[in-house]
């Protein structure tokens, strides 16, 4: 008969420990107890008799496998762009085959991580893998453009769904000090997904399909249903009201709809000064001061923002969205700087990408295996710390740097990305109570989701921007013949990242190689200043990691959810 996992060892004077204790006496009595080992608890989701170590190990099989599927999605896509825009056309709208995906998914996150806690996390897993799959499908028989993109938002809506819900799970599953471990290992896929999906993909689109990028989700999809269902028992939370904040729901909906456009559609749509673009973020602005009103009166809040008051989760939300800004920065550009600048080839800048997720996975197993005896505060201000110190040597590059001298300035900044990760997760679950990890957990999916989105889009206005001015000074002394070859700086970029089509253009216009130089220059100064841009939040991301408390191994639990859980509540 397999063994059981020993019930876990609460410190003297944790804010666990009445749980604990609680959770041994009802085992004792050979009563039912929550699937973490804690006793139940009013509001929160409950599950069957203490799991043993195989069905332990199959949730976190099925967790992982369902990760995996919708990690390697997020990047496998961009590989088949240009096929897919080949064959369905469209090419003005492709970013929104990404923008949907990603706008939906930060819409849905919060409300999903809401209904978890109070419905149960199983259910809500299940429904985003069906929902994430049933848009794969669709997505895969797309055709024409504007059905990918709608079927991209289906996606995203399962996505969303599935996200908080795994990360909930984890939290139940686990108490706070071995939280850190489990996080690590699910998020260790991130960076495995990262690494192969751009190879994956490739060998998809070209030895069968485009259409296999979205169809070879249904196997790993049902792989995780099954394994899910099978194994994981949990009834509906004990003593849970029903959801009435639609009101707050909606309003937040709203907000995060038009905040997001404004990002997406900023700099390429609508310029950003333009009349849309201030009546998207004014919009925005507006419903954000409806849902805080709806919020302070909701019985139930969708976002509870008294989460906010607590210190810890505050600067944990400054460190998830700083942090998100800078690596999905650097995921943005320095690719880009290899392939354009340095004339990296596809083979070489796939290296280049892997220098960079090889030490994120690194850093994410280290840090979830150290956690424990470390505190999450302390790793995070040692990713921190280590983080600055990678933007730091990054200065150093420029046009005249070798791919291996960027690699290695990649290493620091990958390993340092992924210290904070598990950390970043533990700190939003272990400072609120078991009845609202679901919260929790979306919570800390919304911000990396939200700074990254923030971070791409400004970044991406401050180089189009500077790259822009630049080019205009060079022109003046490009034949006028040739000038017109010049004069879109997007266009520009795709040229000088693009072997073949540089080929094109200087063969059409052999007066033009004589430029190629200082372009490359100048849009290599376009780049590097988003680097020292990212240095900058990288030291706000170390100055919010020290507002963090938790300097142990132990919960930050509010005194106040240790009192209710001492008398059995």
């Amino acid at each position: 008969m397999p063994q059981t996992l020993p019930l876990p060892q609460a410190e003297e004077g944790s804010p666990t420990e009445d749980s604990w204790n609680l959770s041994r006496s009802m085992t004792e009595s050979n009563q039912p107890t929550g699937i973490s080992g804690l006793g139940p608890q009013e509001g929160a989701p409950q599950a069957g008799p203490i799991l043993q170590r195989r069905t332990v190990a199959l949730i976190l099989g099925g967790l992982l496998t369902g990760l995996l599927l919708g990690f390697m999605d997020v990047t496998i896509v961009a590989t088949a762009g240009p096929t897919i825009i080949a064959e369905l056309g469209g090419v003005s709208l492709y970013a929104w085959v990404f923008s949907s995906f990603v706008i939906v998914q930060i819409i849905v996150i919060p409300i999903f991580g809401k209904l978890s806690d109070l419905y149960g996390r199983k259910k809500f897993f299940l429904l985003g893998l069906v929902v994430f799959m049933i848009g794969s499908t669709l997505s895969g028989v797309s055709q024409n453009i504007y059905e990918l993109i709608i079927f991209r938002a289906v996606q995203g809506i399962g996505f969303g769904a599935f996200i908080p819900a795994t990360i909930a799970i984890a939290g139940d599953l686990f108490p706070p000090e071995k939280r850190g471990r489990v996080q690590g290992l699910l998020f260790s896929v991130n960076g495995i997904a990262f690494a192969v999906a751009p190879a994956a993909g490739s060998y998809l689109t070209e030895t069968i399909n485009w259409r296999w990028i979205f169809y070879i989700n249904l196997p790993l999809g049902v792989v995780s249903f099954l394994i899910i269902y099978l194994s994981l028992r949990e009834a509906r939370a004990a003593g849970a009201s029903a959801f009435k904040d639609w009101a707050g729901a909606s309003s937040l909906a709203v907000l995060l709809a038009l905040f997001m456009m404004g990002l997406f559609l900023g700099g390429s749509t609508f310029a950003w000064l333009s009349w849309e673009e201030v009546a998207l973020f004014a919009g925005s602005g507006l419903f954000l001061a409806i849902f805080v009103m709806v919020e302070g009166r909701a019985k139930e809040p969708v976002l509870p923002l008294r989460l906010f008051r607590v210190r810890t989760i505050s600067a944990a939300t400054g460190v998830n969205i700083l942090r998100a800004l800078v690596l999905f920065g650097l995921i943005a550009y320095l690719p880009l700087y290899a392939q354009a600048v340095l004339g990296a080839s596809v083979t070489e800048v796939r290296n280049a990408v892997y220098a960079l997720a090889l030490p994120l996975t690194a850093g994410i197993l280290l840090s979830g295996a150290t956690l424990s005896r470390l505190g999450f505060r302390n790793v995070i201000l040692v990713g921190a710390g280590l983080l600055v110190a990678g933007l730091v040597t990054l200065q150093s590059l420029n046009s005249s740097s070798s791919l291996l001298q960027l690699m290695e300035l990649e290493v620091p900044i990958g390993l340092a990305s992924g210290l904070m990760i598990p950390p970043t997760i533990v700190a939003f679950q272990n400072s609120v109570q078991r009845t609202e990890i679901g919260v929790a957990s979306a919570l800390a999916a919304f911000t990396l989701n939200l700074g990254a989105a923030i971070g791409v889009a400004a970044l991406g206005a401050i180089q189009a921007n500077r790259f822009t001015t630049q080019l205009s000074s060079l022109l003046v002394g490009i034949p006028p013949s040739s000038r017109a070859a010049l004069s879109d700086p997007n266009l520009v970029g795709q040229i000088l990242a693009s072997p073949a089509a540089l080929a094109r253009l200087l063969a059409a216009n052999p007066a033009l190689a004589a430029f190629i130089p200082p372009l490359r220059e100048a849009f290599s100064q376009s780049i590097l200043i988003l680097f020292f841009v990212l240095l900058g939040a990288s030291v706000a991301v170390f100055a919010a990691g020290l507002l963090i408390k938790g300097k142990d191994k132990r919960s930050s639990i509010p005194e106040t959810s240790r009192a209710s859980r001492s008398d059995g509540s």
